[in-house]
């Protein structure tokens, strides 16, 4: 969408044109197709497209949430959401300083059904907000390193990890994330795999044909071949997966905090100063760019924007 609104096709990045955007034009720029094949009822050898397919509800909902989101930034009297954010940015002072990660969260989760990633599972409430953290974490990556930096930024450095689907997916293939005594019997075996140790132990070691420093990115990747679907997930088991993801992570950020230093090696050492976003990034990285690892399969979740 960047890329085609510098175009002079119009700039669907405004507040005007995610209003207005329709699924053809999604389509279009995502590059699919959006029409299914039938036999025509009453003419043989005779085929009609029309629109239909899991490609079209998806096309669907990505333009049904920048319609709604245009919509809410035209209300706000918003040009686009980075004004809307700037405005966060710059509203909210605090004993002189910029606004707080709270303070932006609570603004764009208030204002946008789309980042109102959050749900109340077995009576307990579970917040993600995986989209709206990665957006606050996502400015001070991009401006913090300016000195000083054009606008306040709020410090990302203890942000919880950005849950999806691929965290917790990956977390149970390595054997960190056990949900053999999940509450929910269903969750306990979707990844049968994940109680096989030999394999378990094969994912951990380092990979077979370049070093762990090759494996994360030295510029040669591996052919992209898609993730594997995994099993379908209900919205609660969703949820159940990604705060378990959530909460892993800072165990394993504050384990890694307490390591002796002693013990590790020169290349090591960064290990004990590891945050939860740059543990996030990590595990994406791998889950992404290690061949085997991108072979694991992910659960899904249908009819999401959160992910």
């Amino acid at each position: 969408m960047y890329l085609s609104s510098a175009t002079g096709q119009g700039d669907l990045l405004t507040a005007k044109g995610m209003r207005n955007v329709t699924p053809q034009q999604i389509a279009e720029l995502m590059s699919v197709k959006i029409y299914v094949e039938r036999s025509h009822e009453t003419l043989p050898g005779v085929t009609v497209g029309e629109l239909g397919g899991s490609v079209y509800d998806l096309v669907k909902l990505i333009a049904s949430t920048l319609n709604e989101t245009g919509e809410i930034l035209e209300r706000s009297g918003m040009a686009d959401l980075g004004s809307f954010v700037l405005r966060s940015l710059t509203s909210k002072h605090a004993g002189g300083s910029g606004a707080t990660v709270d303070d932006i969260l609570n603004d764009l989760v208030s204002a946008f059904p789309a980042f109102r990633d959050m749900a109340v599972v077995d009576g307990r409430p579970v917040y993600c907000f995986k989209k709206a953290l990665f957006l606050i974490h996502a400015m001070t990556l991009r401006f913090g390193s300016s000195s000083p930096p054009p606008l306040p930024l709020p410090d990302t450095t203890n942000l919880p990890v950005f849950t999806d689907n691929v965290l917790p997916s990956l977390l149970v293939h390595l054997g960190v994330l056990d949900l053999s005594g999940a509450k929910d019997a269903a969750l306990r075996d979707i990844f049968p795999d994940a109680a096989n140790s030999t394999k378990v132990n094969t994912l951990l070691a380092l990979p077979q044909d370049t070093g762990i420093g090759t494996a994360v990115g030295s510029g040669t990747k591996p052919g992209k071949v898609p993730p594997k679907e995994g099993p379908t997930l209900t919205s609660d088991q969703a949820y159940i997966l990604r705060a378990a993801a959530v909460d892993t992570c800072e165990k394993i950020v504050k384990y890694a905090h307490q390591l002796d230093e002693a013990s590790l090696s020169d290349d090591q050492k960064w290990i004990k100063d590891i945050t939860p976003p740059e543990l996030d990034m990590w595990l994406w990285a791998v889950a992404k760019d290690r061949p085997d690892y991108r072979e694991l399969e992910r659960f899904v979740l249908r009819d999401t924007v959160f992910f």
